[in-house]
């Protein structure tokens, strides 16, 4: 076997499970913990005659009286206000209702004072705006985005608005045009690292790797003890078929510490595409020893092993897998191994023992085809004729095993010259799946047949 071809195939079809492109990336900047956020969302606040509405000269005595308690106390500010706000009370009393329940974490409550505000008032654009930063807090991103752009369409948007835009179109799976409105938010708020992870993750959803590892440089340079940034890149790096950067990404996530066991198992298959076995086993043992490898795609590993001929490394791993995962493991992964071990037996030589290990298997699954005829051809080899015989009989009962059984009972019969039996097994065969060079073959065993 070409083992550089074989390389090729062992890689797995698997990408490295990130927060950022498993589920939409939480918002950091948008809320109270934040003083930037505390500042901005103090101007609301302030009135704008054109779009907010006035008060009167009668309410402004409730004002004076409010203003004070939205700091110290707004819990009493609430209270106040809601004994006093009526149908014909201005907008504004509603909107700073609507404000001191968002600052307390009420956002359905806080929801229904701004609506109560904007039919008071339609055109109330902070009420607008409020009312869908409400939303988005309550997870209600179409309802929010209806919100957010009647805001904007009775004033231009900050860079906030345009990126909680961005944000409710990203959780509302339209990543395109998610990504245009954080275009314009970075544009108006280019330090937010809340817009540039949206425009990332728009970024990954769309497939655009090779702009999204661009962008990831930014985000590393930055950052660049943050493992999540490298483990993001080197999936983009995979998406463009680069294997190598995406092994360079995981040795550095490893390097600093932060590698889990699916890392270090990727890391392993990257490692060993490139024919660096010794480096690739020391990550798949480092994963099993953190719970995070797989044992079906370890199995498939020791697999890959034998047919790069690594036999030592093949029993290692092999070992390692039975001994960390064997209560763990299903009846057709116990099975793969046990088939492995017998592969390994025969491949040194050891016929005893991979006779046990087969014996093991039909014992477990006496309709395991493939196991009878490997028994079949060892005990050939053994000079043990009639248990080769026995197991070849008992694979041509099972339907998917049958035509091969037969063309091994017809040449076990050969070996003992009895050509009329290996005739009659080579119709069988012909009759299940008729095939030209057992025709040829048929017909030199029945000359032979007549001769005796």
């Amino acid at each position: 076997m070409n083992k550089s071809i074989y390389r090729n195939l062992i890689l797995p079809v698997a990408l490295l499970a990130t927060t950022l492109s498993a589920q939409v990336y939480e918002l950091t900047e948008q809320g109270f913990h934040n003083p930037e956020f505390r500042a901005r969302f103090a101007e609301s606040y302030i009135a704008e005659s054109d779009i907010n509405p006035n008060i009167t000269a009668e309410e402004k005595g409730l004002l004076d009286e409010i203003v004070p308690l939205v700091d110290s106390d707004p819990r009493g500010a609430i209270a106040r206000l809601r004994s006093s706000i009526s149908a014909e009370s201005s907008a504004a009393f509603d909107f700073i209702l609507g404000n001191l329940l968002y600052q307390e974490g009420d956002m359905a409550i806080a929801a229904e004072a701004y609506s109560k505000a904007i039919d008071k008032f339609p055109k109330y654009f902070r009420a607008h705006y409020n009312l869908g930063r409400a939303y988005v807090a309550a997870g209600d991103y179409a309802k929010a985005l209806t919100s957010l752009q009647r805001a904007l369409s009775i004033q231009a948007g900050d860079g906030t608005m345009y990126g909680l835009i961005g944000y409710c179109y990203i959780n509302l799976d339209q990543p395109s045009t998610a990504l245009d409105a954080y275009r314009n938010a970075i544009m108006l708020a280019p330090g937010s690292r809340d817009w540039r992870q949206g425009k990332l993750q728009c970024l990954v959803q769309m497939g655009e790797a090779e702009a999204a590892i661009a962008l990831l440089y930014e985000f590393i340079e930055a950052e660049p003890e943050k493992a999540d940034w490298w483990k993001l890149q080197a999936n983009q790096f995979l998406a463009l078929g680069d294997k190598k950067m995406a092994a360079a990404n995981l040795s550095i996530v490893r390097d600093l510490g932060e590698a889990d066991g699916p890392t270090l198992s990727l890391l392993g298959d990257l490692m060993l595409n490139e024919g660096l076995v010794k480096v690739a086993m020391d990550n798949y043992l480092a994963a099993i020893d953190m719970g995070g490898a797989r044992p079906s795609r370890m199995i498939e590993v020791v697999n890959s092993l034998v047919y790069l001929d690594d036999l030592e490394s093949a029993k290692m791993l092999a070992a390692k897998v039975e001994n960390s995962f064997s209560g763990a493991l299903t009846d057709k992964q116990g099975m793969d191994l046990l088939n492995i071990k017998a592969r390994l037996a025969m491949n040194e030589d050891d016929m005893d023992g991979a006779a046990e290990f087969l014996g093991q298997i039909v014992e477990r699954d006496p309709l395991n085809g493939g196991a009878l005829l490997t028994l079949a051809d060892l005990e050939k080899n053994r000079g043990d004729l009639a248990k080769a015989e026995y197991y070849a009989e008992s694979a041509s009962k099972i339907d998917a095993f049958a035509h091969k059984a037969y063309l091994s009972l017809a040449q076990l019969n050969v070996s003992k010259r009895d050509y009329r039996s290996a005739a009659k097994y080579l119709r069988e065969a012909q009759s299940l799946d008729p095939k030209d060079y057992v025709a040829d073959y048929l017909l030199r065993i029945e000359q032979a047949a007549l001769r005796m």
